[in-house]
Parts: C-alpha cells; sequence; structure tokens
C-alpha cells in the first residue's frame, strides 16, 4: 500500500485539487442561480440569452 502511495500520490493530490476546484465553481454557480444572478450578468438584451427575453 505504501509503494502504491509512493508512486500516485501526486497524481492522487492533483486529482483532488482538480476536483475540488470543479467542485467550487459548480458550488458558486448554484449560488448565483439561486441569487437570481445570470451568467451574462443581467438582462440587458447584449447578449443572446438576454435577447430572447426582450
Amino acid at each position: 500500500m505504501a509503494r502504491f502511495f509512493s508512486l500516485y500520490g501526486g497524481d492522487i493530490l492533483v486529482g483532488a485539487l482538480v476536483l475540488a476546484g470543479v467542485v467550487s465553481v459548480v458550488r458558486g454557480m448554484l449560488r448565483d442561480k439561486k441569487a437570481g444572478k445570470s451568467v451574462c450578468g443581467g438582462c440587458s438584451g447584449d447578449c443572446e440569452h438576454c435577447s430572447m427575453h426582450h
């Protein structure tokens, strides 16, 4: 078992950091969505998504 971690410990650490980053981004997006914030920063009609609402 120690040999496994000595061989793949770096890969496991990098994978865990990437996973933590992805989880953080998704949580932030969900919080923004709950707060009513949109991806484009508000429906001003400048983006394709917002132009559908105007």
